[in-house]
């Protein structure tokens, strides 16, 4: 029965009452209440997250991310790693930020561009090494990732290191928060900023103790490589439990360098 949910909220045409419009390549949209923009969706699915509008949405979101009492200035810069939509980016625009949005989901990048479009935007995966890797969909979810099962639609991506990314982009200044959403890969994407990890204030990141595919992942790695760089944990928030087994799957986490807490 949970299949057959699942399978028919990928199809079902949503009621006209969910969306404001849809585009020519069948982006559903919201109208936001306040500033009246339309901000698009990757899958009708994911509609369901607007039901109260979008400042409520946006709202929700930075209060699950612990982020709701940081301030931003208009001259940081912030990295969004696993950006899908661009969901994190509509509240970093509330500051007037330099965002840079990373997005390898192709269909996920097409709503991204729609809500971005002056926005830098790059439509590659991060990993610790350069080169090129097969990357499964699950982009109603926002679970796409390196790791897939065999039903599961594929595409080869361009990785690149995230030193690589942030030098040619932000190549001067301090990085003053990178989330990083990369399905269990989190480690190999923080492992490619190398020592630059230093010039970074905050890092909210995504932990998984086990991925959907049953792949154990490890929390401490994670951990001991921020420690290395003066992080420590400010807070745990978003705990997801498996509705199957009350497993705890993956929480999200913020840590803060010392040099900003001193």
């Amino acid at each position: 029965m949970d299949n057959a949910y699942r399978r028919w909220q990928e199809i079902r045409k949503p009621k006209s009452s969910e969306f404001a419009g849809v585009d020519a390549q069948n982006y559903y949209y919201i109208r936001d209440e306040d500033s009246g923009r339309q901000v698009f969706v990757s899958h009708q699915r994911r509609l369901g997250y607007y039901t109260q509008g979008v400042t409520h949405r946006i709202n929700n979101l930075a209060k699950e991310y612990q982020v709701s009492n940081m301030v931003l200035a208009p001259d940081d810069q912030v990295i969004d790693v696993g950006a899908h939509s661009g969901e994190f980016g509509l509240w970093v625009e509330r500051f007037g930020s330099r965002y840079l949005a990373i997005e390898p989901d192709p269909v996920a990048f097409g709503a991204l561009q729609r809500n971005f479009p002056d926005a830098r935007l790059l439509k590659i995966a991060l990993g610790a090494e350069k080169g090129e890797k097969e990357f499964y969909l699950a982009t109603s979810t926002g679970d796409s990732s390196f790791s897939g099962g065999k039903e599961q639609k594929k595409v080869h991506v361009a990785v690149e290191t995230l030193d690589s990314v942030a030098l040619r982009e932000f190549p001067t200044g301090r990085i003053a928060l990178i989330k990083v959403e990369a399905e269990g890969f989190e480690p190999e994407v923080l492992d490619g900023l190398g020592d630059k990890l230093a010039n970074v204030d905050v890092v909210l990141t995504e932990l998984m103790f086990f991925d959907f595919y049953e792949r154990s992942l490890s929390f401490s790695d994670i951990e001991r490589y921020l420690l290395k760089y003066g992080f420590k944990m400010y807070d745990i928030s978003h705990l997801s439990k498996n509705p199957m087994n009350g497993r705890t799957d993956w929480i999200d986490v913020i840590y803060v360098n010392d040099r900003v807490r001193g």
